[in-house]
């Protein structure tokens, strides 16, 4: 998986893109090198990939959603905008990093997304969850694949140990169970003939 630093506006023609918004901000952090504050420009989320380009500064940004492990509408400290943290790992090529091994191995990259239009949230949150659902975690579905344990839910008997079985027996015996007439998937008679 791997983040991109474009240097040329994505070709919206070309794009299979839910959700476009224009008049957007990013925020990076850690920063990108150079870079004092946020970018402006506009955000594609697309199906195969999210976007942002700033037409100012001539850059912009390409992720893949597997890279993006949590994305949320934020609304705290008065600028309400898209959260999105990337995988461990994954860094933009000039994102300033810490120099210690350690302190860079704790660090995740975030981004904020800001529109203009803060009616636009809802919107671009459920187009990048339709385009993330397109793309599941190969890795953790492997790891689902592989596992061959059993689960049981609480009410599973096989889970419950003697004195769970004998609470559970005694309120089976204490509540009565709604009796089937055996007429209950018929239709319905219609008294009004």
């Amino acid at each position: 998986m791997t983040v991109t630093l474009l240097s040329q506006t994505p070709d919206e023609s070309t794009l299979k893109a839910r959700h476009i918004q224009r008049d957007t901000a990013l925020l990076v952090s850690p920063p990108l090198a150079g870079q004092e504050g946020p970018l402006f420009g506009d955000m594609f989320v697309c199906e195969e990939q999210f976007y942002f380009y700033s037409e100012a500064s001539k850059s912009g940004i390409a992720v893949e959603y597997p890279d993006i492990i949590i994305h949320a509408i934020s609304r705290q400290d008065g600028q309400p905008n898209i959260y999105c943290q990337l995988d461990s790992g994954i860094f933009f090529p000039n994102q300033q990093l810490p120099e210690d091994e350690y302190d860079r191995q704790e660090t995740v990259t975030e981004l904020r997304l800001i529109p203009r239009d803060s009616g636009a949230l809802e919107g671009i949150y459920l187009a990048m969850s339709e385009c993330a659902a397109l793309h599941p975690d190969k890795e953790f579905m492997e790891e689902q694949e592989e596992s061959d344990q059993e689960f049981y839910a609480p009410s599973d008997e096989a889970e419950l140990n003697e004195v769970q079985q004998a609470a559970l027996r005694h309120l089976e015996s204490v509540f009565e169970q709604p009796k089937m007439n055996g007429h209950q998937f018929d239709d319905p008679v219609d008294e009004s003939q």
